[in-house]
């Protein structure tokens, strides 16, 4: 009985502190994400329909001009100099005489070489960015004189990808908007009034044939592009426009009158991005 009174001798030994364990992250699960990780990724497929069908273009125009031995010979640009010379711009027709039609046979095997190169390099992606600067300089080389179908369309879509590779959805080295940005939609907007007055008409049915029309409008669309990327890109977009005003834009860019940010697809449906 004493025994069962001696505390001493029942006394439970003291509990060690209880050691939290170390905490072990989650497992990594592969999911598709991996290998699309960001909005840009998804652009990048979304683009590639774009690239592809340009890159088909300039490949079908240059195996074109290199099975026929009238581009070989320089006859066949002779011939387009002539047929257009009545459709080119004004001040674009010296240049057509005095400097293209005397280099015939190097001018087109240059531009039969070089529109088989910028077809494949469009294709692989590689070099993207050269293939593309390329290609405009070739299709507003065609539209001053007076062949706007089909190069105004290419000058639409090389311009589309020339965007989506400063902003580094597609190709290497994205470029962040800056005043530079700024002073290149100034020149595009200097050079849509340049082609002003060389406009011929302004009826419905005949302005896609117009050079002046055409190059007027995509300078001035890409003009607005710009500025608009600045914009978006400015730290404190209050300062630059307003924050209603900078709003209204970006619900006009991405083509919902709310503004929200688009649903996200998931694998049990769509849920708001936010």
């Amino acid at each position: 009985m004493l025994s069962t009174l001696d505390h001493r001798s029942t006394a439970p030994a003291p509990l060690a502190p209880a050691v939290a364990a170390p905490f072990a992250p989650p497992a990594q699960v592969p999911s598709s994400a991996d290998v699309l990780p960001t909005v840009h990724g998804r652009l990048a497929i979304v683009l590639l329909p774009l690239r592809l069908f340009l890159a088909a273009g300039w490949l079908r125009a240059g195996v074109e001009k290199l099975i026929d031995p009238d581009w070989w010979n320089g006859s066949e640009l002779r011939g387009f100099l002539e047929r257009q010379h009545d459709h080119a711009l004004p001040f674009f027709r010296p240049v057509m005489d005095q400097l293209i039609a005397p280099m015939a046979v190097t001018v087109a095997v240059v531009v039969m070489v070089t529109q088989i190169a910028c077809g494949v390099a469009i294709g692989l992606g590689r070099p993207l960015r050269m293939a593309l600067r390329w290609g405009v300089v070739l299709n507003v080389s065609f539209v001053l004189a007076g062949a706007v179908n089909p190069s105004a369309f290419y000058l639409v879509m090389e311009m589309v990808l020339l965007l989506a590779i400063a902003d580094g959805a597609i190709g290497r080295s994205p470029s962040l908007p800056s005043r530079r940005t700024l002073g290149a939609a100034a020149a595009a907007g200097g050079v849509a009034l340049l082609f002003t007055p060389y406009i011929r008409t302004l009826q419905p049915a005949d302005v896609i044939d117009d050079p002046a029309m055409m190059l007027s409008f995509l300078a001035a669309v890409l003009a607005l592009v710009l500025v608009l990327r600045w914009v978006a890109a400015a730290a404190d977009e209050s300062r630059v426009l307003g924050r209603a005003w900078a709003d209204r834009g970006r619900a006009w860019c991405i083509a919902r009158p709310d503004g929200h940010p688009a649903a996200e697809v998931t694998g049990s449906g769509t849920r708001p991005r936010g």
